[in-house]
C-alpha cells in the first residue's frame, strides 16, 4: 500500500496556537495545540512574541513526535494586522498590539488629515479605522524605539515562516490588514509606511497565497524532530482561510465565520474602492484565487456577547445548569425556539461592526416589561446579531453582489437555533459544515495545493468540503422578520451612537 500523503496547517491566534495535520480526503490526522494568555491593561491588549513562538515550537515538536510518515507541505495562518518587530539579531523588541487596543485611534485622524480617506481606501481597500494595522504602528514609533532598531517587521504568518525557513516572504492577504498595503500593485505603499517611519526594506516581501515560501532550514528541523524536505507554504489572515475552507469559491457563496466575533465574506464582482463602500466600512480584500475580491461585514460581539450575558443576567440559570450538567446555550436554545418576542437589541456593547465600524460603542435593549421571560431575553440576542449583519448586507447588495447560501463556520455553528434563525432573517440557505476547523482545512487546501497535490483549488474544495446540515428558510418566519426587521432599522438609526 501507499504511503499516504500529509499536509499541515498552523493556526497562530490570539490565544493559543494549533496545528492540525489532514490526508487529502480532508480527515484530520494528528493534531496539537497550546494556548498562551494576552497581557495589557487600560485599554491596551499585546501578545508576547517569545511565548507565542515557543508555544508554536512545542506544537511543530508534538506533531513530529506523533506523525512519523512526515508532513509535505504546511501552511501557516495568524491573527491579523499585529506585528512582531525583530532587531538585527532577531531578538524581539515589544509585545504585539492586538484588535481592540485603543492605541492608534488619534492616528487615525491624522492619517486622514495627511493623506485623505479616499486615496487610503483606494489604494488599501480598507477604510481608515482603528482597527486595522497602520494607525498602531504610528503609535509604536512614537512611543517606543521598536519600528527604529527593527531589522525585520513582520506578521505571526511570517514570523513563523521566517524562524522555520529563514525567508521573510508575507502572503497579500496578511498585508491587506496593515491598511499600508496597494491591493491593486500588491506591493507596499512607501507613502504610507512612512507615517510610521518604515521603510519597505523591513517588511516581508508580499506573495500570492498558495507560494512555496522555502524548506524548513536543517537546524529548525533537528531541533523540532520534522522532515527535513517539509516545505512552507504562504497561508494568510485566519479569516481568508476560514472562507476558503468552508468552500467559498463562486459568487453565489458566502461564509461567516461565528466566534467571539463574527465576520461574513461575500465576492465583489471585480475589485471597487467607492465612496459608498467607504462610508459603510466595506472592505476590498484580495483572495486565494487570481483577480478575485471579497468584501467583508462583521459583528464585533458575538460570541463575547452570548458569554457575557450568561455570566451577568442569566448567571442564575447558568449555576443550574452547571449543577445538572447541562450546557446552557443548548438549554436556553431549546427554551427559546419556538418563541416571539417584541424584544430587540443592538448588539454592540462596547464596539460595533458594520455598517458603522466603532471601538466605542453602547448597546442598547428595548421591548422589556416586568413580564418577559429569560427566554425572550435571550433570543433577543439571537436575532439582534442576524439583524445586525443583515443591515450591513442589504446595503452591501448595492455593490452588485449575489450571495445565495451561506457556510457557517466557528463556534457560533454549534446552535441550531442560531443557524435557524440566520437562514429565516437573510431568506437563504445556511449549511454547517463537517470540519468544526474552516480555517486549518483552508491552509491545509493552500499546501497541497501549492505543491501540486491537488490539481487545482477547486478539486481541492470539492474533495474536502463537506455539508454537515442545511437550514432552509421558513417561508412564515421570513416574512415575520422582514417586518420586525424595518422596526430594527429604526431603532439602529436612532440608537446607535446615542452616546
Amino acid at each position: 500500500m501507499a504511503e499516504r500523503m500529509l499536509f499541515a496547517g498552523m493556526d497562530v491566534g490570539t490565544s493559543g496556537c494549533k496545528m492540525l495535520v489532514y490526508d487529502l480526503d480532508g480527515n484530520i490526522v494528528y493534531q496539537s495545540s497550546r494556548k498562551y494568555q494576552e497581557g495589557g491593561s487600560g485599554g491596551h491588549r499585546e501578545l508576547n512574541p517569545e511565548i507565542v513562538i515557543s508555544k508554536v515550537k512545542e506544537v511543530l515538536r508534538e506533531i513530529a513526535t506523533k506523525c512519523t510518515e512526515g508532513i509535505v507541505s504546511m501552511a501557516v495562518t495568524s491573527l491579523g494586522e499585529s506585528v512582531v518587530c525583530l532587531d538585527k539579531n532577531n531578538k524581539v523588541l515589544t509585545n504585539s498590539m492586538l484588535t481592540g487596543d485603543s492605541r492608534g485611534i488619534p492616528e487615525t485622524q491624522e492619517i486622514i488629515d495627511i493623506l485623505g480617506a479616499d486615496r487610503i481606501f483606494e489604494t488599501t481597500g480598507l477604510p481608515p479605522n482603528e482597527l486595522y494595522g497602520l494607525p498602531k504602528y504610528m503609535w509604536l514609533n512614537r512611543n517606543t524605539n521598536a519600528i527604529k532598531d527593527a531589522a525585520a517587521i513582520l506578521y505571526y504568518e511570517d514570523f513563523v515562516g521566517y524562524i522555520l525557513t529563514g525567508q521573510r516572504k508575507v502572503s497579500y492577504s496578511s498585508a491587506a490588514r496593515s491598511m499600508a498595503f496597494d491591493i491593486r500593485k500588491f506591493e507596499w505603499s512607501e507613502d504610507l509606511l512612512s507615517l510610521a517611519g518604515i521603510h519597505k526594506e523591513q517588511m516581508s516581501e508580499p506573495i500570492p497565497p498558495c507560494t512555496v515560501i522555502g524548506m524548513i532550514l536543517p537546524k529548525i528541523a533537528d531541533e523540532l524532530g520534522l522532515n527535513k524536505d517539509l516545505k512552507v507554504v504562504a497561508g494568510g489572515h485566519d479569516q481568508i482561510c476560514a472562507a476558503l475552507g468552508s468552500g467559498l469559491f463562486a459568487p453565489e457563496d458566502g461564509e461567516c465565520g461565528m466566534g467571539t466575533c463574527e465576520f461574513m465574506f461575500t465576492m465583489l464582482p471585480k475589485v471597487m474602492m467607492t465612496s459608498y463602500m467607504k462610508k459603510n466600512d466595506f472592505t476590498c480584500i484580495p483572495y486565494v484565487f487570481p483577480d478575485t475580491y471579497l468584501s467583508s461585514i462583521e459583528v464585533t460581539t458575538c460570541g463575547a456577547l452570548k458569554n457575557w450575558a450568561r455570566d451577568n443576567i442569566f448567571q442564575g440559570i447558568n449555576r443550574k445548569c452547571q449543577e445538572e450538567g447541562r450546557n446552557f446555550f443548548q438549554y436556553m436554545d431549546d427554551l427559546a425556539r419556538d418563541i416571539q418576542t417584541d424584544i430587540m437589541i443592538l448588539p454592540q456593547f462596547g464596539s460595533a461592526g458594520n455598517p458603522d465600524l466603532s471601538m466605542d460603542a453602547w448597546g442598547t435593549i428595548t421591548g422589556l416589561t416586568i413580564h418577559t421571560k429569560p427566554e425572550e431575553l435571550y433570543k433577543g440576542i439571537l436575532e439582534g446579531m442576524a439583524f445586525q449583519m443583515y443591515l450591513a448586507y442589504e446595503r452591501m447588495q448595492k455593490l452588485g453582489t449575489t450571495m445565495q447560501r451561506i457556510a457557517v463556520t466557528g463556534g457560533g455553528a454549534a446552535s441550531e437555533l442560531t443557524l435557524q434563525i440566520r437562514a429565516d432573517v437573510f431568506g437563504m440557505e445556511v449549511d454547517s459544515l463537517e470540519s468544526a476547523e474552516a480555517g486549518t482545512l483552508g491552509y491545509m487546501l493552500m499546501a497541497a495545493t501549492a505543491v501540486g497535490a491537488y490539481s487545482s483549488m477547486e478539486e481541492a474544495i470539492k474533495k474536502t468540503v463537506r455539508i454537515k446540515k442545511r437550514y432552509i428558510p421558513d417561508s412564515d418566519m421570513t416574512s415575520y422578520y422582514r417586518k420586525k426587521f424595518e422596526n430594527y432599522k429604526h431603532f439602529y438609526e436612532e440608537m446607535h451612537d446615542f452616546h
